[in-house]
This record gives C-alpha cells, sequence and structure tokens, in this order.
C-alpha cells in the first residue's frame, strides 16, 4: 500500500478535481509545501476547499510550544494573511480564507481545548477556499 502524506503526495496519486480537508494542515510544520502539493495535483480548475483554525493574531510562544495544542491544530495556526500569500505563491487564485464569526460555537469548543483560557482570543475556525487557474499559468514549488 502506498503511504501518502500531506506535504508529500506521490506521482501516482491522479490530478484531482477538488482537494478537502479538516484540521490537518496546521499539523505540518511546513505549509507551503502542503499547499504547492495541493496546486500540483489538482486539475486546472480544480478547487481546494479547507475547514481549519486561521490565528487572529500572533500566537505567544506559550500556545506555539505546547505540543497539545499542536495536535489540536492551534499551534500550528497561521496568521489569515500568511495563508493567503502561502496559497497565493502556490499559484492559486480566487483566494478566501474565511474566519468564522468569533462569537459562534467554535470559540467555545477552542476555549476548551487548552488550559490556556484566553486561547480563543487568538484563533478562530476558517473557511479556505482556492482555485487552480484554469490553465497553468502559475509555476508551484
Amino acid at each position: 500500500m502506498t503511504t501518502v502524506t500531506i506535504d508529500a503526495i506521490h506521482d501516482t496519486v491522479r490530478e484531482r478535481y477538488v482537494v478537502i480537508s479538516n484540521c490537518v494542515v496546521n499539523l505540518s510544520p511546513d505549509k507551503p509545501r502542503v499547499f504547492a502539493e495541493v496546486f500540483r495535483v489538482l486539475k486546472p480548475g480544480g478547487r481546494l476547499a479547507i475547514s481549519d483554525i486561521v490565528a487572529r493574531t500572533d500566537l505567544p510562544e506559550v500556545i506555539r510550544r505546547d505540543l497539545a495544542l499542536y495536535a489540536g491544530c492551534i499551534a500550528g495556526a497561521a496568521l489569515v494573511s500568511e495563508v493567503e500569500a502561502m496559497l497565493e505563491a502556490s499559484g492559486f487564485i480566487q483566494i478566501r480564507v474565511t474566519p468564522q464569526n468569533p462569537q459562534d460555537a467554535s470559540r467555545s469548543f477552542i476555549r476548551d481545548w487548552g488550559a490556556e483560557s484566553a486561547i480563543a482570543d487568538y484563533v478562530v475556525s476558517a473557511m479556505i477556499e482556492a482555485v487552480k487557474p484554469p490553465t497553468d499559468t502559475a509555476v508551484a514549488g
């Protein structure tokens, strides 16, 4: 059986119309490579649709170094502007990073994920969407 990791999708995987993910990208220490790999395996016009945690502001070191929060996709969260820049650098267009309303239900369960009581002040659940251009006009890598 072939093992596929999020940051190194093997060439045996054929091009896809859509790549979806639910709180997995933040587990990778090399997010630009993840997005470049997704771009590579998508067919022209293909879509990326991710639900993940994004940082609303810079995360304090106490959060970044917490392994439980890293495993919970919080400590690895990138700022919205950083996610947008990584997607653009990979060649994506129609990039949308839509943080959920910070007052919605995600705030309460995020708050319960860590001992750091103010954790929900730093991160929020978001929908991350992007499209590979209809023709390969950008070079990912």
